[in-house]
């Protein structure tokens, strides 16, 4: 057992998490491990989407990837013994997805929260330390990198928090961040593992969101991108343009009707049956190796999933698993931009 199982606050959650196949394993297992990649979810500590079990289900149901991304994850919002318990996800023998054509040698370490606005406590750096200690004494990577100091990243506001003052515990000095993202290029190469979901900046300085790179790259299937695919990125800026908030014309006569109201879990009818098959037009579906794909007009685990999934991708301030006006909102808008 290596040191870093050893401390007090990591739980082991491998294969406990939303999964879909797993992993494969590091050419040279372990051995392969040159770099600590260190993250930031970049979502907010008071968020309800900012934990592992949604990590996981937005990383295997809407990126398609096996696993969750990162090996081990720091939630600053579960304390034990004063410091911010620490979950080992994915074994760091595989080679996970969190950091393109680095994935061999990168080990992924997160920190949940968004610290270009959430602050680093006290706990979550105890925890950062003891981490950051015992692999070192486990012999596990030379070296420790941000997310953005990684080759074809450097554009990602991502970790943000300077990881080396945090090592030394210098608590008033850990912003402004070591290194701010570059600019977004107008081109990108697609990297192993990247989606538009992954690579798009919904909310970041450039502004390029999902439905931005649908537009700009009409000829590219968002399912079926291949590494070393060039992408219109930056320059994909405002290409989609919203509709009207208001339809011009009735539910009824559009291909997928919304209905209205707020639907939440345990609810049944021929809303839910249309909240189900609209979800599943815009590619999140209730299950998608059900009969009809999940659409059977109740709103059960299924439902609220893949509602929680389009939230974290649309609707990112709130991830509720619930249907209301806002959600409907941007529903509609993704409905329109497919051509429903």
């Amino acid at each position: 057992m290596y040191a870093f199982e050893k401390l007090p606050q990591v739980v082991d959650k491998r294969g406990k998490l939303p999964h879909k196949g797993f992993y494969g394993n590091r050419k040279n297992g372990v051995d392969s491990i040159t770099t600590r990649v260190w993250h930031h979810s970049l979502t907010k500590l008071s968020a309800g989407g900012s934990k592992i079990e949604s990590f996981a289900d937005f990383h295997v149901r809407t990126n398609g990837w096996p696993e969750i991304a990162y090996h081990l994850i720091i939630d600053p919002k579960h304390i034990v013994n004063g410091k911010a318990t620490i979950y080992y996800c994915v074994d760091i023998a595989k080679r996970s997805y969190h950091v393109g054509n680095s994935n061999t040698i990168g080990l992924g370490i997160c920190v949940i929260g968004d610290y270009r606005t959430d602050k680093l406590n006290e706990a979550t750096i105890h925890s950062i330390i003891d981490l950051h200690k015992a692999l070192i004494a486990d012999g596990i990577g030379k070296y420790d990198k941000a997310h953005n100091e990684m080759p074809g990243y450097s554009w990602k506001a991502c970790c943000v928090f300077d990881y080396n003052k945090a090592f030394k515990d210098v608590l008033s000095d850990l912003l402004p961040p070591a290194k701010q993202p570059d600019r977004v290029p107008g081109l990108y190469t697609i990297q192993e593992g990247d989606t538009f979901w992954s690579i798009a900046l919904k909310d970041g300085k450039a502004g390029v969101t999902v439905n931005d790179l649908i537009a700009a790259n009409p000829d590219v299937k968002p399912s079926e991108l291949k590494v070393g695919q060039t992408i219109k990125f930056g320059i994909a800026k405002n290409s989609y343009t919203p509709t009207s908030e208001r339809p011009k014309k009735p539910q009824s006569a559009y291909q997928y009707p919304l209905p209205s109201g707020v639907l939440k879990k345990g609810a049944r009818g021929d809303s839910i049956s249309q909240l189900q098959k609209a979800l599943a037009a815009v590619n999140f579906y209730p299950n998608k190796n059900a009969e009809n794909q999940g659409v059977d007009g109740i709103f059960g685990a299924d439902t609220e999933n893949a509602l929680r999934r389009f939230q974290m991708v649309y609707v990112p301030y709130q991830v509720d698993g619930v249907y209301g006006p806002n959600t409907k909102e941007k529903l509609q808008a993704v409905l329109k931009s497919k051509g429903y």
